[in-house]
């Protein structure tokens, strides 16, 4: 049989100056980015996948699929972008 020491009782909270609390103030809290993430579904042949993932592989630095694909994705949109800018 183990022995433990009698458990104390929590400290009751003692009367709270409330006005000390609020002249103190605070710091405004963090600002959450304007947009959060989505989740998305994608369903990617495996032919294609497969040749994601040999991109992947070629890369000097470990870089996960997911990322690989936000920045195919935003290379994409920006060359998009860029084409009404050439026909014009």
């Amino acid at each position: 049989m183990s022995i433990a020491r009698k458990p104390k009782p929590p400290l009751a909270p003692g009367p709270v100056d409330v006005e000390a609390l609020i002249r103190r103030g605070g710091s405004t809290p963090a600002r959450r980015p304007a947009v959060a993430d989505s989740p998305v579904i994608l369903r990617v042949p495996a032919a294609i996948l497969a040749r994601v993932d040999e991109a992947v592989a070629r890369r000097p630095l470990r870089t996960p699929r997911h990322r690989w694909l936000l920045e195919a994705i935003q290379e994409k949109l920006e060359r998009e972008a860029a084409e009404p800018a050439r026909r014009s």
